[in-house]
């Protein structure tokens, strides 16, 4: 089989992208659409890697001319995805029995029951229907400081019913679940990621950058932008509608280069990984929780993480989402993860996506340095960059 693979090292002129690594010829499709990102689509340094029927079958990574030369090992932030790492220990905890997902989080977390949230489940928080995706408390600059984050949520009353409306807990679900964790376990949840998954696992994924590993900083963004950032977070939660609610506890350092960021727990966001982490993160799930003789979660786990959950419009994209229970699930309207409908994965901001397809056996993963934001030739969420390569991914199953 290794005689099928192409080893990738070219840079001919300043005006092709550099791109290195190893890719099974049956997937040049893929290598392709990866290279058409950089001379088409604005790419600037980006890694793509796959798993197939539990092989390494793509591991790729490049830069252009004007970046510095992207390594195997470099980490960059990954935003959402993050996500579900999250949810991978709180599984685990399911799976070891400390927790059971359709409990009321007061069991464990007894002073989030303040303001008519006693009846509130880890499982509505997994599936974004806990009716808490933003609240009204707090101050800018609280989402990096743990206990201040978990006082603002406790003094939080709930914007919707539990487990009547799909609304995106987009930073709220890092901390709730994390605060479960951090309740039964002891640990932080990065520090339970790390330990309980990532090491023993060899999986090169954190839940928070890591001073020791090889990252990246990402380009400059609009969506990061320091004005914005203020008025997002000091002047529109003034605001009472809650859809202004969701920056509140952020600043002008709200930003996956500073080093408020860095040395914060945000673990809705806050991850960084490698394409190779990723997509080996997800090899496990595609293979229903084992990969070369270790288990990563049981099957029985696995597939409560990855069934219908909720499924619906979303209210704040005004999307069609469909949820598992801290996965989401192909949702074509929103973020398409291929043909099959079995497929879940979690995407980020800014592009980068990890996904899982138990019906074709495959596990992928891609990671960028240049955040996509939505705009006049590219409204979508996900960005085209991304969705040219899940195409060039299935074109090399043909």
């Amino acid at each position: 089989m290794m005689n099928n693979f192409t080893s990738v090292n070219n840079h001919d002129d300043s005006k092709t992208p550099e791109i290195k690594g190893t890719v099974l010829n049956r997937f040049k499709p893929l290598k392709d659409a990866f290279v058409d990102n950089f001379t088409q689509h604005h790419e600037t340094g980006a890694a793509i890697c796959v798993y197939h029927n539990g092989q390494l079958v793509v591991n790729l990574y490049g830069n252009n001319e004007h970046t510095s030369p992207w390594q195997a090992n470099h980490r960059v932030s990954v935003m959402s995805c993050s996500k579900a790492m999250l949810a991978i220990c709180i599984h685990k905890l399911a799976a070891n029995r400390q927790i059971e997902l359709h409990a009321p989080i007061c069991r464990y977390w007894p002073e989030f029951a303040k303001h008519n949230k006693a009846h509130i489940t880890i499982a509505s928080v997994l599936n974004h229907s806990a009716g808490l995706p933003c609240h009204s408390t707090g101050k800018p600059h609280d989402i990096f400081d743990w206990q201040a984050s978990i006082s603002n949520l406790e003094s939080a009353d709930p914007i919707f019913l539990a487990g009547q409306k799909l609304v995106y807990h987009a930073l709220t679900y890092g901390h709730i679940l994390g605060e479960v964790l951090r309740r039964v376990d002891g640990r932080v949840p990065s520090t339970y990621f790390d330990q309980e998954i990532a090491q023993p696992f060899e999986i090169d994924c954190a839940l928070k950058r890591q001073e020791n590993h090889p990252h990246r900083d990402i380009k400059s963004s609009p969506a990061f932008s320091r004005f914005g950032l203020k008025i997002m977070s000091r002047w529109l939660p003034y605001i009472p509608y809650w859809k202004y609610q969701y920056f509140r506890p952020c600043s002008e350092h709200y930003h996956p280069n500073s080093s408020a960021w860095h040395n914060s727990e945000i673990p809705a966001v806050s991850g960084h990984a490698s394409a190779f982490g990723l997509a080996k993160m997800y090899a496990f799930l595609a293979s229903g929780g084992t990969l070369t003789g270790k288990t990563l979660l049981p099957l029985s786990q696995v597939k409560t993480m990855t069934q219908l959950s909720f499924a619906g419009q979303e209210l704040t994209t005004q999307k069609q989402w469909r949820m598992g229970a801290g996965m989401m699930l192909n949702s074509p309207d929103f973020c398409p993860m291929g043909p099959n409908l079995e497929a879940f994965g979690h995407m980020g901001m800014g592009g980068s996506i990890g996904f899982a397809d138990p019906k074709s056996q495959l596990a992928f993963a891609y990671v960028t340095e240049s955040f996509h934001t939505p705009n006049k030739y590219d409204k979508s969420l996900c960005g085209k960059r991304q969705q040219n390569l899940i195409k060039g991914l299935y074109k090399s199953l043909l």
